[in-house]
């Protein structure tokens, strides 16, 4: 059921990478006060890829969306479940049937070029999202209108219940319409978040430097002067960073523990991907056997998970036989996995589906993405069923989009976990979703992604946990594992409670103190 009437959000103030794109000045030893990692005012991290650009369109998730939540604020605030907090819109209705939602913007406002952050302003950054490539995936169909200064309503062609959600993200950020009408999104971003762009002490590609914007609303819960942020693409170049004090915090990995321990360090430990093959001819239109759901099931049985946690990921994993992020609406507590490993009982769904000889599939592959350790795992697997797997290796800039392209029958991906479960099933499940590259329908899975866009509450909480087992019973992934991911940093500088990152990716940058 939609909620009607106005609702307000509370404030939540802070204590103290579906996939992110891909030199360090001298500095005095970690550990001293002296250091720029260390001073109280500067908080100095790296970056694991160099930022996409300040084009708000374009803004990926991870570490890399550091610089973009610097200078720009969002419509709404998210914890790491998708809980709403106020932020440009400080409250909201929600009427019908979730296909409207009405903005009550906060006043006083003010984009860095001095210009309000009114009405007028946000339609037209919503307007200039809605038809860049983030809105596409996320606000299809949505109308924007501006009744007033004060006020934004958006109007979604069917129910979105996850709209506010959305509205915490990369889509939701807002930018002044002079920036975005001038056509040079790329040198001096205008927006209205709690820092500034220091384009004089910067240098793109390498160092990004952002100063404190005392005009902000919720200046206060970004307690740091400056933030730098310094492009380290190698992952040995980021440890060491860490090791010698020239940044406070990282994305590290689970190779990198024993030196962070060593070296008087720390990491934060996140859950934000799951991963497994994504079986995504469940109609069989390319390989008929993957039709069959006793074959879909015969592929979950041949991988040992606890293993694969073990061994390929060095005990930095948990098994699953979910894809959503545990404690997520999604997640069901206490759930058994139905396909345990069992090669014998494996081979037998298979007989009995007709494919006892097995067939022949192809499975893509793109390098430096995780991926060399698990493909051995994955084609050797599925040849325990006589399913002869071909790695398939793609490269270049149209890598992924080939991968995404619905020829390959089975992907093998870690894919991302949300926070909040709706963007899960968003993401991977229904038809439109990128991650379901045939674009598969299911009645069941209709029916019940209908209910949750549609209601709230416990009901619509309901209907993903039973879209959730219906997935399962059907066997669409064959999931192995929780990764863990590693955000390593100087608790002597900064202090990380936890991050509330949506994606679990990266800390945000009010998460550290």
């Amino acid at each position: 059921m939609a909620t009607r009437g106005r609702r307000g959000l509370t404030r939540v103030a802070g204590c103290g990478l579906l996939l992110a794109a891909l030199a360090v000045g001298g500095c005095t030893s970690g550990g001293t006060d002296g250091g720029a990692a260390t001073r109280k005012d500067d908080l100095v991290l790296g970056l694991e890829a160099d930022i996409p650009g300040w084009d708000p369109g374009k803004i990926l998730p991870g570490s890399v969306a550091w610089a973009s939540s610097a200078v720009y604020d969002t419509i709404f605030n998210c914890d790491e479940f998708g809980n709403v907090s106020p932020n440009i819109a400080q409250s909201y209705q929600f009427t019908d049937g979730n296909t409207k939602l009405t903005l009550h913007l906060r006043p006083g406002m003010k984009f860095s070029d001095g210009t309000p952050v009114d009405g007028p302003a946000v339609k037209a950054a919503l307007d200039y999202q809605v038809n860049a490539p983030g809105g596409k995936s996320f606000l299809p169909g949505v109308k924007v209108s501006s009744p007033d200064a004060s006020t934004v309503v958006m109007t979604t062609p069917k129910p979105k219940s996850y709209l506010t959600t959305v509205m915490c993200l990369g889509a939701g950020a807002i930018a002044s319409p002079k920036y975005l009408a001038s056509g040079k999104l790329d040198q001096a971003p205008v927006g209205s978040g709690p820092y500034l762009y220091d384009r004089a002490a910067s240098t793109p590609g390498s160092v990004y430097v952002l100063t404190k914007n005392p005009a902000n609303w919720d200046a206060a819960r970004y307690p740091y002067k400056k933030i730098t942020l310094k492009v380290l693409t190698d992952r040995t170049a980021r440890v060491n960073a860490l090791k010698t004090g020239q940044i406070s915090g990282a994305i590290t990995d689970a190779s990198a523990l024993g030196q962070l321990k060593t070296s008087g360090l720390t990491a934060l430990v996140q859950h934000g991907q799951w991963a497994g093959l994504l079986i995504e001819d469940r109609k069989g239109k390319v390989v008929p056997a993957l039709g069959d759901v006793r074959v879909r099931r015969a592929i979950n049985m041949v991988f040992d998970k606890n293993a694969i946690a073990q061994k390929l990921y060095q005990g930095q994993a948990e098994p699953t036989a979910q894809i959503f992020r545990k404690n997520s609406p999604a997640w069901i507590p206490g759930f058994q996995d139905p396909y345990p490993y069992n090669v014998a009982a494996a081979r037998k769904l298979m007989a009995d589906a007709g494919y006892a000889k097995g067939f022949s599939v192809q499975i893509p592959y793109i390098a430096g993405f995780g991926l060399d350790a698990a493909m051995p795992i994955v084609i050797q697997g599925l040849k325990e069923l006589g399913i002869n797997a071909k790695q398939v290796t793609l490269s270049g800039s149209n890598a992924l989009l080939d991968t995404l392209s619905g020829k390959y029958p089975i992907i093998f991906w870690p894919l991302g976990n949300h926070g909040d479960s709706r963007l899960t099933i968003d993401g991977a499940i229904i038809p439109t979703a990128v991650w379901n590259t045939e674009k598969i329908t299911d009645p069941t899975i209709d029916r019940l992604w209908s209910t949750v866009l549609s209601g709230q509450g416990k009901e619509a909480a309901t209907a993903q946990q039973e879209l959730n087992r219906h997935v399962i019973d059907q066997a669409w992934f064959a999931p192995w594992v929780y990764m863990n991911s590693f955000f390593g940093y100087d608790p002597k500088a900064v202090r990380l409670e936890k991050s509330t990152d949506l994606n679990a990716l990266a800390p945000k940058l009010s998460d550290f103190r």
